[in-house]
């Protein structure tokens, strides 16, 4: 997700890109310090350097950006990438993370988790509505991202199952087919009441903002609700990220087969396909209840 900031200083470095013309000492020098820049950025808030993660988000913003401005055969595209050596540092900094994360897995109880979520839900629509808590409300459910809650994503009963939606609008996908192809999810409480606020949610949020501006104007008051509302039981709030995971862990107990596995059946709901690896980040917590099995 690109800021304003962000997508200026990209906007700088195309045009001193289209001003190097042929030139390919001056684009390779222009590579150079703009990678440079970008990893030895401080974060203002906290005075120390953004996280790896934030940086090689920038970079593919920026890789995309120069692809669509241009084209998808520009030659500096083949100096504008991580290098070999970041590239390894990256998968061990991955590594590590998912492995502090298996080992510091949060308690979580699923029955107060959907008790918040439903008592969260039923309020905001029959007392005070609000599009933020709307969407918490639907991520903690559903599992969806909050932009996919706010804008994106299409929610449809399940035929086949009255517990399950078919979902589709997935927006952060390495597979293009797999945005617009429908797949089946559980939801954790009653479905008509989940689709009746989705349908709402539609009707008040503009559903063509993009990313960036659903962010700004959401992001943080669905972050502020969903911190206020949810923990798990230590206390330690659960983020909207968080939210989805906490869904996968809640999920797997209440619905999926003894025969599957836990990072299939997450796989599965979602939406990571085949990529195990982007599925192991998932999970966070542990359920302390015995919540019924449906």
């Amino acid at each position: 997700m690109l800021t304003p900031a962000d997508r200026e200083r990209i906007d700088r470095f195309v045009a001193k890109i289209r001003d190097s013309g042929s030139d390919g000492q001056r684009v390779h020098t222009a590579v150079l310090a703009e990678l440079s820049d970008i990893h030895q950025r401080v974060n203002p808030k906290t005075g120390k350097p953004y996280a790896m993660t934030t940086n090689r988000s920038l970079i593919t913003g920026y890789r995309n950006v120069l692809k669509s401005e241009l084209g998808e055969g520009a030659t500096v595209l083949e100096k504008f990438k991580h290098s070999a050596d970041h590239v390894a540092e990256y998968r061990q900094h991955q590594q590590k993370r998912r492995e502090e994360r298996h080992r510091n897995q949060r308690p979580l109880n699923g029955q107060e988790h959907i008790a918040r979520a439903v008592a969260l839900l039923s309020y905001n629509a029959k007392v005070r509505w609000s599009n933020a808590t709307a969407i918490a409300s639907v991520v903690a459910l559903t599992g969806r991202r909050p932009y996919e809650v706010g804008c994106v994503g299409g929610f449809e009963p399940d035929s086949a199952d009255v517990v399950q939606v078919m979902f589709s609008g997935q927006a952060k996908t390495r597979e293009t087919e797999r945005v617009d192809t429908p797949y089946s999810i559980p939801v954790l409480a009653e479905r008509d009441l989940v689709l009746e606020t989705v349908a709402r949610i539609r009707k008040e949020v503009d559903p063509t903002l993009n990313n960036t501006t659903y962010s700004q104007r959401f992001g943080k008051e669905v972050g502020i609700v969903s911190k206020r509302t949810f923990t798990d039981t230590e206390g330690q709030s659960i983020t909207p990220r968080e939210l989805r995971e906490a869904y996968a862990a809640v999920a797997y107990r209440k619905f999926a087969s003894p025969k599957i596995s836990e990072v299939q059946f997450y796989n599965d709901i979602l939406g990571h396909q085949g990529d195990m690896n982007a599925t192991l980040f998932y999970f966070d917590f542990y359920l302390i209840d015995n919540i019924e099995s449906q």
